[in-house]
């Protein structure tokens, strides 16, 4: 029989990939019980077709408004490069990976990573106004889609993923004390949005967040 390593079911015929998940199965074929089916669903599939559009409009807005107030080309190149090799690399983790999501929240930390280790060794402050709080803003935004799709069970798997999110969220703001942002715009927005979704977590889950917390911190 062929196993799905992701939902841990055996499964009877020659199917490439799991019905449930689309991960690839492993293992050898045995006979089917039942007629093959055409696999109508494919969650996995329109996400990343979803994730490809996104992408490729924000890359026309990027290339329009680049042309319309002149901005920089090294600048939107690096951008333009940033976006396409991170978009290739979460569709691959969500069409391939057992657990995508957990991938996805310690890619946007990676990315994180090398952009402090980038300012540490430039002090180029377009690091502190454009991409960390950029960044910030994407996991922030990605935290609001989970939570919508899938409601409490976001915060049951993924509640000290969120909790970093939020903070990091806030940390730019501490680059305008220190003058890493002289244009500040985006570090203000990257704490307002931070404040906004812990308010609404606080309204709305407050006690299955603290209760999250509580195994946590007991365990």
């Amino acid at each position: 029989m062929k196993h799905c390593d992701a939902c841990s079911v055996d499964f009877t015929g020659d199917m490439a990939r799991c019905p449930l998940c689309q991960n690839e199965l492993h293992g050898e074929a045995s006979p089917a019980a039942f007629p093959a089916q055409q696999i109508y669903l494919r969650p996995r599939r329109l996400t990343v077709e979803i994730i490809t559009f996104v992408a490729g409009a924000i890359l026309l807005l990027l290339g329009f408004f680049a042309y319309l107030w002149s901005w920089p080309a090294p600048i939107v190149g690096a951008s333009a490069a940033a976006l396409i090799i991170s978009v290739l690399f979460v569709n691959s983790a969500i069409l391939h990976a057992p657990r995508p999501l957990r991938l996805m929240f310690r890619y946007f930390y990676i990315m994180l990573a090398i952009a402090l280790v980038w300012f540490v060794a430039t002090m180029n402050h377009v690091v502190t106004m454009f991409v960390i709080p950029i960044t910030c803003l994407v996991s922030l935004v990605f935290d609001v889609v989970l939570l919508i799709v899938l409601r409490t069970k976001a915060i049951d798997q993924y509640a000290k993923y969120l909790a970093f999110d939020i903070v990091a969220g806030l940390l730019p703001l501490t680059f305008i004390p220190l003058g890493w942002a002289p244009w500040d715009v985006l570090v203000m927005v990257s704490g307002l949005v931070s404040l906004l979704v812990l308010l609404g977590l606080l309204v709305f889950a407050r006690r299955q967040l603290f209760s999250e917390f509580g195994k946590q911190f007991s365990a």
